[in-house]
């Protein structure tokens, strides 16, 4: 399988950001140097509605077959979970237009196992669509399955982050979600407090306007908040299409990936989304945007004009296309 590689590198020591033409590479991406960190980072992930029947009919292991490669290659895994780990029974498999989501615990297991996610964010608008018990339950079945849940659809502090510790190093990060509260004081009192004690720390905001291409003032203005706190790095979700990617004071903003398993079947732009590996090292990062497409129901890596499409969605003015 072949990749396109968009990359980008972040100077730490100028305190710039300057951009990597790009080119063809076969998996692996390329080999981490000594004392890096690769972290992958995918965008909104739910298993309920379409997802679920797809997985029941033709097992769970379709769902993500393509995009096997991604999660093998990294020494971190990240993404956005849009739902619930519960007993309930779905309510939106009953109606699709009522958009509460929960994911029945032994499937749920069976599909988020194989991918071997360090952490998943919370940090959005379908958290409690089950209410507090199902926050709950979800937080303690991810941890049951090894992957460390952090963020609250409110915010709420002691629930806003986890650190990981991989490869030697301490990587922080930070959800948070803006749909029902915006404030970001909360967020901003976070990244500080941690700050001290990592050597990476990672904002996952779930933000802005549905299936709208281009983030808004508002996602900016946090954005701008949470790297002048302290983030090294912002990794944005919820309008489900991809936006834009900025660099503010030698740091990345991705505003949205898009989505990475979802049954938004559409629209070209719901089922085309972007996966990110980023190679933190000593003395710069290097980003590496992988196309994705979810169309099915099943998730994989996007080839020709498709590929270019997704990429020129995420282009600023500073980035050079393949």
């Amino acid at each position: 399988m072949r990749y396109a590689l968009l990359a980008l590198a972040a100077a730490a020591l100028l305190g710039a950001a300057f951009f990597i033409p790009g080119s063809m590479v076969s998996a692996p991406l390329f080999t981490p140097e000594p004392m890096s960190l690769r972290v992958l980072f995918v965008a909104d992930i739910m298993l309920d509605r379409n997802v679920a029947r797809t997985a029941e009919e033709e097992g769970a292991g379709v769902l993500f077959a393509g995009v096997m490669s991604l999660f093998a290659d990294a020494d971190v895994r990240i993404g956005n979970l849009e739902g619930t780990i519960t007993n309930n029974p779905s309510i939106a498999r009953r109606d699709n237009k009522i958009l509460r989501f929960t994911f029945e615990p032994a499937m749920a297991a069976e599909i988020l196992t194989p991918l071997r996610f360090d952490a998943l964010s919370l940090a959005n608008n379908h958290a409690l669509d089950f209410y507090a018990a199902g926050y709950t339950a979800t937080r303690e079945r991810l941890e049951a399955l090894g992957v460390k849940p952090f963020g609250h659809p409110l915010n709420v502090a002691g629930t806003l982050s986890t650190v990981i510790e991989a490869e030697g190093k301490t990587l922080c990060l930070v959800g948070y979600h803006s749909l029902f509260d915006a404030d970001t004081a909360s967020v901003v009192a976070e990244i500080q407090a941690l700050r001290p004690n990592c050597w990476r720390l990672v904002v996952l905001p779930h933000w802005g306007e549905e299936y709208i291409p281009t983030s808004n003032t508002t996602q900016q203005e946090a954005a701008h908040a949470f790297v002048d706190a302290g983030a090294d790095l912002v990794v944005g979700s919820h309008p489900h299409v991809v936006q834009e990617v900025e660099t503010y004071k030698g740091k990345a903003i991705f505003y949205s990936l898009g989505n990475f398993m979802f049954d938004q079947n559409f629209s070209w732009e719901t089922m085309h989304g972007l996966a990110v590996v980023v190679d933190f090292r000593e003395a710069e990062t290097r980003f590496t945007l992988i196309p994705t497409t979810v169309s099915q129901q099943k998730a994989g890596i996007t080839e020709g004009e498709d590929r270019l499409r997704t990429l020129k969605t995420a282009t600023v003015a500073d980035f050079v296309l393949p």
